[in-house]
């Protein structure tokens, strides 16, 4: 089963927004912005454009967050799920890039056990670069 086919991932309350931002480096490298808004129905939208990148070969992403302004809780939760999906695709290391408060919104549900959170986009570069390479 493709991550895709996730029923969290294409729940139906998922309103259609506009085509996020994917941008490839290489084979392995995709980084998704989010534009500056983020709901449930946006963070799921978000999570369908990751898990296809994830789908398209992609296997380190950085999710640049850091234009997001407005957040919901249930947008973060949300992420969460998202991040569970990206571990069943063996989509690993996973970097996002935030201001300072959803960084710490992030915190509070754990992602920065499992996702790098970096201030900039150099930096969350930076650290997927510097991390060992999976076989």
């Amino acid at each position: 089963m493709s991550a895709l086919d996730s029923p969290a991932a294409l729940s139906p309350s998922a309103a259609p927004r506009a085509p996020f931002s994917v941008r490839r480096l290489g084979e392995r490298l995709a980084i998704v912005d989010a534009g500056t808004r983020l709901d449930e129905s946006g963070a799921r939208a978000l999570s369908r454009a990751v898990l296809r990148a994830a789908d398209e070969g992609a296997r380190e992403i950085v999710l640049d967050l850091s234009r997001i302004r407005q957040h919901a809780w249930s947008a973060v939760y949300a992420l969460c799920e998202l991040e569970a999906h990206l571990s069943e695709a063996c989509c690993e290391p996973v970097a996002a890039v935030a201001n300072a408060l959803l960084v710490q919104d992030l915190r509070a549900v754990g992602l920065d056990h499992s996702w790098s959170l970096a201030p900039t986009l150099p930096a969350a570069l930076a650290d997927l670069i510097g991390r060992p390479v999976a076989a």
